[in-house]
């Protein structure tokens, strides 16, 4: 029913053009600036998302322009806020899309959004990498939409394999019902842990925008699970990490919380808790090498500006710009259809990983590009499962 609702939404989506845009803008071919929008979530309860990608995303485009730009051209990027809701996400999109100044598009953080403005993408032709992690853009049957982050169907591969690891054999899940984020990563959770004979004792859904989670948290404990993985983003993660300190049990979270947006405010009941990150998160206690050298140009002039190392969307945000600056440099032209078969064809290293986009796998990253972090002294530490997956696992 969800899926069928976004779907809806976005075929209702506003199409008419804002007073501020044209059906003409600069032409895809030219000397004129190369352009692309970005629709993520400023406001609203998703904002801790696209803070982290709006200013990683602008110092990324000062950093290309201030080399020369792409084919010897400046970037210029607009960014609009969805204010962390499917039908403005898809609106915004719209307004972005209809103008044929742009070549491409990055869509939301917000996994619902993202997923609505599909039939947009396709419909309008325009290339579009989502800033979040769309599953049904995975597979490429929308050969317009591409994924530029780990699916939850990695994260959840890439967190049950770390669980059987420590030799847990019940897990308890928590996921956002209602949401495609949570839905997507709950299902892929469950197949994984069958497929690796970990029994699954709480299976239950939240309301993101709760405030008291004790109905669920003491489900939780009563079970008394060797783990407790939460699928979530925005503050409930961080009030059930609350109501969970104390409880003995292991706390599990996904890259949605590979943030200090989420350590800071849980304070000291973070201590301990681990979660899957992009390859990026623990960037310092990377080898050296490739991999670790793009992490290091995106995230040394990141603490130089901010005082902190690059939070997971930082990342993200930075990826999405080199994925379409790629992209266009491959086809040699800012033109939407040469941009989008340059994308599908694309193999390309990133700060979070190595994405092999192809006619049917339009997401492109594997669980080699998954991290698992622990939050020590408030900062993500490596675990030494990771670790060692780092000296032969690594994407190159």
């Amino acid at each position: 029913m969800f899926k069928s609702r976004l779907a809806v939404i976005a075929m209702a989506g506003a199409l008419s053009l804002s007073a501020c845009s044209s059906s003409g803008g600069t032409p895809a071919e030219g000397s004129g600036p190369i352009k692309i929008g970005v629709v993520i979530p400023l406001t609203g309860f998703l904002s801790p998302l696209g803070a982290g990608d709006k200013a990683a995303i602008e110092q990324e485009v000062a950093a290309i322009n201030e080399a020369g730009g792409v084919l010897g051209r400046d970037l210029l990027v607009t960014i609009k806020d969805d204010k962390s809701d499917v039908p403005q996400s898809v609106t915004e999109y719209n307004q972005l899309a209809a103008d044929r100044g742009y070549s491409a598009i990055l869509s939301s953080s917000f996994v619902s959004a993202s997923t609505a403005v599909g039939p947009s993408a396709e419909s309008n032709k325009i290339p579009t990498v989502a800033l979040g992690p769309v599953s049904a853009f995975a597979d490429g049957s929308n050969p317009y939409a591409f994924t530029g982050v780990a699916i939850p169907e990695v994260y959840a591969q890439a967190m049950v394999d770390h669980v059987a690891d420590q030799g847990y054999e019940t897990l308890a899940i928590g996921y956002v019902g209602d949401d495609l984020y949570g839905e997507t990563g709950n299902e892929a959770t469950l197949a994984a842990a069958k497929e690796a004979g970990i029994d699954v004792v709480v299976d239950e859904a939240f309301d993101q925008t709760g405030t008291d989670f004790t109905p669920l948290v003491s489900k939780v404990k009563a079970a008394a699970p060797d783990a407790f993985l939460v699928w979530g983003a925005g503050p409930a993660p961080v009030i059930i990490t609350k109501q969970m300190e104390g409880s003995g049990i292991p706390l599990l979270m996904t890259g949605a919380q590979a943030s200090q947006l989420y350590v800071e405010p849980a304070g000291e009941a973070a201590e301990g808790v681990t979660m899957t990150s992009s390859i990026a998160v623990p960037g310092r206690e990377l080898p050296a090498g490739s991999l670790k050298d793009l992490v290091d140009a995106f995230a040394d002039p990141w603490v130089e500006a901010n005082g902190t190392y690059p939070p997971q969307f930082a990342f993200d945000g930075a990826t999405g710009v080199q994925l379409l600056v790629a992209a266009i440099e491959k086809a040699g032209s800012a033109d939407r259809e040469k941009v989008r078969d340059a994308l599908e064809d694309l193999d390309e290293l990133t700060p979070t990983g190595r994405f092999t986009f192809s006619s049917d796998d339009h997401a492109g990253l594997d669980t080699d590009a998954v991290a698992i972090v622990t939050v020590t002294d408030g900062d993500f530490k490596t675990t030494e499962y990771s670790l060692a997956r780092f000296e032969t696992d690594l994407p190159s």
